[in-house]
């Protein structure tokens, strides 16, 4: 049992990833909740809704941050890929590269 690697998918999979994230980060997901308050002056609600907004907002953020790691990831398994098929390469006598007779 194994698999295949296709490093330059890995590195397209972490183009699109950090390309996705550069539109979403600018995304105020708080703000539409944040109208709530204005709306329900005084209201308990109103001060939930500034509560939940803040929360919304920071977890957006966190949401980024790792959705970016994993994103990042993609790009390093990629190089660690190459980087291993290469020193199989040198190590496996008559193979000048991956790939090669085996």
């Amino acid at each position: 049992m194994g698999f295949t690697s296709v490093p330059e998918t890995l590195r397209a999979t972490s183009r699109s990833a950090h390309s996705a994230l550069g539109e979403l980060r600018g995304a105020d997901c708080g703000k539409p909740v944040a109208g709530v308050a204005g709306a329900l002056p005084g209201a308990k609600a109103g001060a939930n809704a500034t509560m939940y907004s803040d929360t919304w907002s920071m977890t957006f953020i966190e949401w980024c941050t790792g959705a970016e790691a994993h994103g990042t990831a993609f790009a390093t398994a990629a190089d660690t890929y190459v980087a291993g098929d290469h020193a199989a390469a040198g190590a496996i006598p008559g193979s000048d590269a991956p790939g090669g007779p085996i």
